[in-house]
């Protein structure tokens, strides 16, 4: 495999279990790309990937929702986030299904995850984490969507998602130099990112200390829709292989274990499926 070669992994909060299929058959064929960027939810999943954990999202994401409802309004009254995120990025890998930590920081894979900085509008990139602590802290943060889970403080600077930024981050992988990407994306092909006039006068309203952060929102959408042409463009060139779902994706807060499941091993059968044409294309 080219040791400048890539894979990018979109968000989506739970979409994002597609994702997770992608890379657990992978991990099922030891096949590790070198470098992975990305962010939100699809950074959540990559760490399982550094660490070698295979199917670790199931027991930690879609089989809990059968004992545990770790989303929704109580949820959200409770602890002031939709999701539990002190469950997600603390008792989980730290206690009840525990993340290797040896694993990962041993890795010669490169990581790299990104959140949305609320003072400048700009993302940040992560490829250094130092310890437990920090690198639980920006997946945090990369996962803090706006309205339903709080700003998270990394060294002293407030931030949100990533994908408030740079939503699919193919750019950040060809600056780092490589030269063969896989992109996941977590929705179909038709997909186009439209523009929301009453979640925009939220954004206004509720993030009104951040005027640049509003900026990168308002702007989000044409940046999502000029970046899917840019990737297409890449994919004729033969610089880009893409990986999508052909089947309705869920709800990004979807909570039936079963629909998870489903669509987890809908992105599996895709890997599967794709698998020799994928290394052909990094060989």
């Amino acid at each position: 495999m080219l040791k400048n070669s890539a894979i990018v992994l979109e968000g989506g909060a739970f979409r994002s279990v597609f994702s997770a299929g992608v890379l657990d058959y992978f991990q099922e064929q030891d096949f590790y790309i070198p470098n992975t960027v990305t962010l939100s939810a699809g950074a959540y999943m990559a760490l399982n990937y550094v660490s070698r954990q295979q199917g670790r999202v199931i027991r930690t994401n879609i089989e809990p929702l059968r004992k545990k409802r770790y989303l929704g309004l109580g949820t959200y009254i409770r602890t002031g986030n939709l999701f539990d995120m002190d469950f997600l990025f603390d008792k989980l890998p730290n206690e009840i299904e525990p993340f290797d930590y040896d694993t990962f920081f041993a890795s010669d894979m490169r990581l790299v995850m990104h959140v949305t900085n609320c003072e400048t509008g700009q993302a940040i990139y992560y490829d250094e984490y130092g310890d437990k602590k920090r690198l639980m802290d920006i997946c945090r943060a990369s996962n803090s969507m706006p309205f339903i889970t709080t700003i998270v403080d990394i060294d002293g600077e407030p931030m949100l998602d990533g994908g408030m930024y740079d939503a699919i981050p193919i750019e950040k992988a060809i600056a780092d130099g490589n030269e063969k990407i896989v992109v996941v994306f977590t929705r179909t092909k038709d997909y186009r990112k439209k523009s929301r006039w009453f979640y925009l006068l939220m954004v206004r309203l509720v993030y009104r200390k951040y005027p640049e952060f509003i900026k990168t929102v308002t702007q989000r959408s044409e940046r999502y829709n000029e970046t899917l042409e840019l990737i297409d463009r890449l994919e004729k060139e033969g610089k880009v292989y893409i990986i999508r779902p052909e089947e309705r994706p869920v709800h990004n807060h979807e909570s039936n274990p079963d629909k998870l499941l489903k669509f987890y091993q809908h992105g599996y059968q895709m890997a599967k499926e794709k698998f020799q044409e994928i290394k052909n294309f990094l060989s």
